[in-house]
């Protein structure tokens, strides 16, 4: 992938604030994660992969403290998952708009955040509604008539386990084909909200997507997915870097609930085909503490560790890849690399030589490393690292205790 000097800027921006950039951008800058994404090709996309091969799914809990890389691996899966063709949707879980215990809303920032790769190398907007468009949307330069397009691309919808989820799709798809906007706005509001407006009524939408089938709705756009040719879903739910979604005894019962359902039935087969969820979480003591403590099928389920040696392990932990001094620094001067690159694409004509670049790489390592014990060191490295590059842009001569003194202030 080509990235543009205005990508390469926007990129650094975002890091040096510590927020991941785009999925792409992600892909470049990802150190130390080639064997995760060696094994999750190999046993989940590619091409002889669980998820493309049957109709199972798979369930994998995450752990990683703030700062530690969390929803960067998350990132880097998901691009993971699009080069394999597969689509997506990434939520962000919170206690007062999406917590864990609301399933219903859990589908609608699914509706949302759905997007499929596309052949340029990008993903596609809008959501469901955006997704409906692209399907029934002749490839470029294709000689077909759209209307028998369409009709081709509709008999590939079979059967869902919610019928008014099956008719929605198939009116809208009808609506998009024949450009008629308000039908089609009408139905997209139901697919995106699960609110059935009377209108719809008519067209035999009868059954809203509440918190008892708001799983059922997920399941069918899974299998909806699988039907119009894609491989499967990646469903990515991030709690945050600070607590889970969780805030009473009653939510806690009831998202612990969820969770043992989600990991039964993606391994019984069937019910998710192709669909891989990630479920991450800031901390294993507070999970244990609110969810798995007063749920022993939870507990048992998700215990296990030992990934990537060990695939099928549900529990992915992060915070242990770097466990020495040596091992972190290693890491740094890795990670600096590809950033002083894109440093160089945003700054063309003021930027270090790859030999300066390494070695402020090397001081600023060391100084992060000596600095803190905690695993947040790889984002207080990038943060560091990018503000000495512009600093070296002023004058390259630059003492170590201003690196320390830009450390303190980002501690």
């Amino acid at each position: 992938m080509e990235i543009k000097r205005a990508q390469a800027r926007q990129a650094i921006e975002s890091l040096s604030q510590g927020t991941p950039p785009s999925t792409q951008i992600t892909n470049l800058i990802s150190v130390g994660l080639e064997k995760d994404l060696a094994v999750f090709t190999d046993e989940y996309f590619g091409a002889e992969g669980l998820l493309r091969e049957t109709d199972q799914g798979t369930f994998k809990l995450v752990e990683g403290y703030y700062g530690g890389g969390k929803t960067h691996y998350l990132r880097a899966i998901e691009r993971l998952a699009h080069c394999h063709g597969f689509a997506s949707a990434f939520i962000e879980l919170s206690k007062d708009s999406c917590p864990l215990s609301r399933f219903d809303l859990i589908y609608q920032r699914i509706a949302e955040t759905l997007v499929v790769p596309l052949p340029s190398g990008g993903v596609s907007t809008g959501g469901i509604a955006g997704l409906i468009r692209l399907w029934m949307t002749p490839p470029t330069n294709s000689e077909i008539d759209p209307s028998e397009y369409a009709q081709q691309q509709l008999m590939q919808l079979g059967d869902l386990p919610m019928p008014s989820l099956r008719i929605a799709l198939d009116n809208a798809a009808h609506a998009a084909a024949s450009d008629d906007r308000v039908t089609f706005d009408e139905i997209a509001v139901y697919l995106h909200s699960g609110k059935i407006a009377p209108v719809l009524r008519k067209r035999g939408i009868l059954e809203a997507i509440d918190v008892r089938s708001g799983a059922l709705a997920i399941r069918c756009l899974a299998i909806w997915l699988r039907q119009i040719g894609y491989p499967g879903l990646l469903l990515v739910m991030d709690e945050g870097d600070r607590s889970l979604s969780i805030a009473n005894a009653k939510e806690r019962t009831t998202a612990s609930n969820n969770l043992v359902q989600l990991i039964n039935e993606t391994l019984k087969g069937t019910d998710w085909p192709g669909v891989m969820f990630l479920y991450s979480i800031p901390s294993w003591a507070e999970f244990h503490n609110n969810l798995s403590a007063n749920n022993m099928a939870l507990e048992q389920r998700v215990q296990s560790t030992g990934f990537p040696n060990f695939p099928p392990a549900p529990r992915i932990v992060l915070d242990d890849r770097y466990p020495t001094d040596l091992d972190k620094q290693q890491f740094c001067r890795d990670v600096a690399k590809p950033l002083s690159e894109l440093f160089a694409i945003a700054y063309p004509a003021n930027h270090p030589e790859p030999t300066d670049a390494e070695s402020l790489a090397r001081r600023v390592a060391s100084a992060v490393v000596d600095e803190t014990l905690e695993v947040n060191f790889r984002r207080l490295f990038v943060k560091t690292y990018l503000q000495i590059l512009y600093a070296w842009q002023i004058t390259p001569k630059i003492p170590d205790y201003e690196i320390k003194k830009v450390i303190a202030n980002s501690i």
